[in-house]
């Protein structure tokens, strides 16, 4: 049990008596699992889509600007590549942390930002 994603659980029921009802044991169990790997997929698929996101929104923003006649040049693309070089490294950093302790910060931060939008 300890293991599933009963924090939204606790928090929804923090005024219950430290005497269980059923339901909430019930909830408790069928709860889904929680571990490293899934929260590491999850954090890996979050990049990817905003990876994703952010090319086409470039793409976008490119094709704007040449149709207002905006042209680039060597270094304006040169800046451009270093970027998403940068933005590889990272992610590849990011895939080789093994580390329990910050991949736990990284998805708690996550699941807070998400928490926090679906309001």
């Amino acid at each position: 049990i300890l293991q599933r994603k009963i924090n939204q659980l606790f928090k929804s029921h923090s005024d219950d008596p430290v005497i269980l009802s059923s339901d909430l044991l019930t909830d408790l169990a069928s709860a889904p699992d929680d571990s490293v790997e899934n929260r590491t997929q999850l954090i890996m698929v979050t990049l990817g889509v905003g990876i994703l996101t952010g090319v086409f929104a470039f793409s976008l923003l490119m094709v704007g600007l040449l149709s207002l006649d905006v042209a680039f040049n060597r270094t304006h693309f040169l800046i451009i590549s270093g970027v998403l070089l940068g933005l590889a490294g990272l992610i590849v950093i990011m895939s080789k942390m093994k580390r329990r302790n910050r991949a736990q910060k990284i998805a708690d931060a996550m699941e807070h930002v998400t928490s926090m939008l679906s309001k």
